[in-house]
């Protein structure tokens, strides 16, 4: 069949065209989409600067109907509303059985590669052109393919969008703070960076009742987004010095600061900024290509802890349902982090958007 679909068949260059997609095998599933989230690590691998490569099709965030299954699929059916995601782990390998399917062996093949779980593509560009699905999913296209493995079923009740975004952002944040940091309750807690993964960091703070709870970023807009979302502090960092405002707290610094950015200039502020025996987790990955300077001493001589988080820790098949569920009980306030929406043809304007610091998160949608 044929779909429209965001292209990149070179970095720096995208576009939206029709292309060819073929039918789902056996243990695969087509899914007509309904909402697709604009994030930084699309817009990093727009601009060749993760591991997959173009030519592909971008997006990671999604939902979406079920229109077919393939013979060999047991937990999802035709017509059932499913977030996609974006880590289909194998269930099989060590990772996988010790309970971390985050770190699934079959992922660096395949997934980060920009393929279908089985190594192979179902896209090609009408002049024949193979292209790979971004991360497993390639959300950004009115019709996708996609392993069983990257479907999650969502209640009827939970608008599309905010199921997309919960597939990347919301996971990744409010993971990064309930699975690995396991953060104490009434803790005090910082968070760098308030896009949507740092907005989501926020939340679980707030869920598990921290405070002080600081926002730190550089755009006006963002902060104020997360003052409105729970922050009771915060701090524009174009604006003095972040580490000294932030050991003002109470206790020489938060007990926790999470990185949302992950720069050469946010790691080292997060560790030095963080109180003795304090805890800082990384998750952004604006520097993964390239190797940053820490400051050691504190590591050392005050004990503290510094944790990488890949996609919140997360066991997706359990934690992403559990997302929803907090979502539905009014517990996890996701409806301001959806700032715009745009059609799939302007989506060359929702990275544009991104890029100069929209607050909140942009999702396309489809008709």
């Amino acid at each position: 069949m044929q779909t429209k679909a965001v292209v990149v068949r070179e970095v720096g260059s995208l576009s939206v065209e029709t292309i060819s997609l073929d039918p789902p095998k056996s243990t695969e599933i087509l899914v007509r989409m309904h909402a697709a989230g604009v994030c930084h690590s699309d817009l990093h691998t727009l601009r060749g600067e993760l591991r997959a490569q173009p030519p592909l099709v971008i997006g990671h965030e999604g939902s979406g109907i079920v229109e077919q299954v393939g013979a060999d699929v047991k937990r999802i059916k035709p017509g059932d509303r499913i977030l996609v995601n974006w880590i289909p782990a194998c269930r099989n390998c060590g990772p996988c059985l010790q309970g971390y399917p985050n770190q699934c062996e079959r992922l660096a093949d395949t997934t980060l590669k920009g393929y279908l779980p089985d190594g192979t593509s179902r896209l090609r560009t009408l002049d024949g052109i193979q292209l790979k699905h971004y991360l497993s999913s390639a959300t950004m296209a009115e019709y996708i393919v996609i392993d069983e493995a990257s479907a999650v079923v969502v209640p009827e009740d939970v608008p599309f969008e905010i199921a997309a975004i919960v597939g990347c952002a919301v996971v990744t944040g409010f993971g990064a703070v309930v699975n690995t940091a396991q953060i104490k309750p009434g803790s005090s807690a910082a968070v760098i960076g308030c896009g949507g993964v740092g907005l989501s960091m926020l939340l679980g703070c707030k869920l598990a009742g921290c405070n002080p709870l600081v926002a730190v970023d550089v755009v006006p807009a963002k902060l104020d987004l997360a003052r409105k979302m729970g922050a009771t502090e915060i701090i524009n960092a174009s604006q003095g010095d972040v580490v000294d405002r932030l050991k003002m707290i109470p206790g020489k610094g938060p007990s926790y600061v999470f990185d949302s950015v992950g720069s050469v200039i946010t790691v080292p502020q997060a560790i030095m900024a963080a109180r003795p025996r304090g805890t800082i987790v990384v998750a952004g990955m604006y520097a993964a290509k390239i190797e940053i300077s820490i400051p050691i001493g504190p590591l050392i001589f005050q004990e503290k802890k510094l944790m990488g988080s890949f996609v919140g820790s997360s066991n997706p098949l359990i934690d992403l349902p559990k997302i929803i569920e907090l979502y539905r009980d009014g517990l996890l306030d996701l409806d301001p982090l959806v700032s715009q929406r745009y059609p799939l043809a302007d989506a060359q304007r929702a990275f544009n958007d991104l890029e100069a610091g929209q607050a909140g998160r942009g999702v396309i949608m489809f008709p």
